[in-house]
């Protein structure tokens, strides 16, 4: 392109050159994420501070680059891969927790701080972020922010967009602001905080974020429960919220996805006739969680279902890594695999899971059904050779149309991105998708800000 010297060299005057990969080999580390998707860079820019962040936007809306902000890559969906051979903006270095205010309970960090490395900060102080995706351990607070994620604990605690006090914001041209103000409570201006949760990095770059904390819980317990009957964890979770239980997490494990821990030998079964597993995870002030475990376990005594107990740090966890082995699991049973995060009404769990089971036994591909069936959020995951591709994407989608049949939406934590754009106008009205528009083009009117990504232009 044109422009590519002289932006370039301009881009290693604002940042120093040892801020800017350009080399090809460099290049390709940053040109997958997550998904499937694939897109070699320009150039990747890794500023350490929001003044080098402001230079690098006035700079793309000189040259008219388009630029794409990028944490850990962890993104399933294609939304932190440049697509039109931009410029991607890493992160990774602007990662220092700024601030904790003990009074206000609220922390300050920059978007590069890794979910996990908060948690361990935080807990120091017996405090507690909950919002826990499977890739917590290593995705930023700026991409969870950016997508929208959520986790097992989001039942009980809400996810991303619960926690998001405020966020500070840099356009194309270097125009920097707040969202809203760091205060529980704020009606001054409209709140734009919650447009920019979730909104895959089309909007604006983040350069601090303000998030609230709670105290860390006094108590945890897991149960792992075993079951004969596919279902019957649904319609326990069904039980529990109606009798005034809210678990901390209820992660359901359905028997394909069973079948692929099996064969990846994560974990060893009571019996052979069992269908499905449930995590269900209690917490909080220690009296309340022995009232709530005796209902629980005098439930599962009832229905005759087994169970492992588990109450120390320790053996929770281990137990948790179960439920974190899945993901590798999966691939088990197909070498290709097409993943959506669907949310469904939970009284219309049931019915989804019986649709999913007809349709992977008249295709013959491998359907794992898993994940937060706690607030409705089913990872649907197709397994497949190459000789069934097109099967597979025939199949899903059908799949997303009756997550649409069944009141549902098209995705819960993982957004849109760049590869699931096709089925946005599927679930959205025109109008809806003109106002999106509308939207992007008053922050970003020359369409630099992760281009192709979340609306289907």
């Amino acid at each position: 392109m044109k422009y590519s010297f002289k932006f370039l060299s301009k881009l290693e005057e604002i940042l120093g050159k040892e801020k800017v990969f350009t080399e090809p080999k460099d290049l390709l580390v940053y040109s997958y994420d997550s998904s499937s998707a694939t897109g070699v860079p320009l150039a990747v820019a890794f500023p350490e501070r929001k003044e080098e962040v402001v230079e690098v936007l006035r700079l793309i809306a000189e040259y008219k680059v388009p630029l794409v902000p990028r944490g850990a890559g962890t993104a399933t969906t294609g939304s932190a891969v440049s697509h039109n051979h931009g410029l991607v903006l890493s992160f990774e270095r602007m990662n220092r927790i700024l601030d904790l205010n003990l009074e206000e309970r609220l922390v300050v960090v920059e978007p590069g701080v890794l979910n996990g490395e908060l948690k361990r900060y935080l807990k120091k102080f017996g405090l507690f972020y909950p919002p826990d995706p499977a890739s917590y351990a290593y995705s930023t607070i700026g991409g969870n922010v950016a997508t929208g994620a959520g986790g097992p604990r989001g039942l009980k605690y809400g996810t991303t967009k619960d926690y998001v006090l405020a966020l500070e914001v840099g356009l194309p041209g270097g125009k920097i602001f707040w969202t809203g103000p760091f205060t529980l409570k704020g009606v001054v201006g409209y709140n734009l905080t919650p447009l920019f949760v979730g909104s895959e990095g089309t909007l604006g770059v983040f350069t601090e974020i303000v998030l609230k904390v709670i105290p860390f819980p006094e108590k945890r317990v897991l149960l792992v429960s075993y079951h004969r009957e596919e279902e019957e964890p649904l319609e326990i979770i069904s039980e529990l919220l109606k009798s005034l239980i809210t678990p901390a997490s209820a992660e359901f494990i359905d028997k394909t996805t069973l079948l692929a821990l099996l064969k990846n030998k994560r974990l060893e079964l009571p019996d052979k006739g069992v269908q499905s597993l449930l995590f269900l995870e209690l917490d909080g002030e220690e009296g309340m969680v022995q009232k709530e475990l005796k209902k629980v376990e005098d439930l599962y005594q009832t229905k005759g279902i087994f169970y492992h107990k588990a109450e120390s740090e320790e053996k929770i966890e281990t137990l948790w890594e179960v439920r974190r082995g899945v993901s590798p699991s999966v691939r088990m049973l197909g070498e290709k695999k097409i993943s959506d995060d669907v949310v469904l009404p939970r009284r219309n769990m049931k019915e989804f899971l019986k649709r999913i089971r007809d349709l992977e036994e008249k295709t013959g591909v491998y359907v794992c059904c898993f994940g937060h069936a706690g607030d409705g959020n089913f990872h649907v995951n197709l397994l497949f050779g190459p000789k069934k591709e097109e099967k597979a994407k025939a199949l899903r989608n059908t799949i997303l149309k009756e997550v649409l049949n069944l009141k549902g939406t098209l995705s819960g934590e993982h957004g849109i991105g760049y590869v699931k754009r096709s089925f946005v106008a599927w679930e959205l009205s025109s109008f809806q998708l003109e106002l999106m528009k509308n939207l992007k083009k008053m922050f970003d009117p020359d369409n630099l800000l992760n281009p192709g990504v979340k609306i289907p232009f």
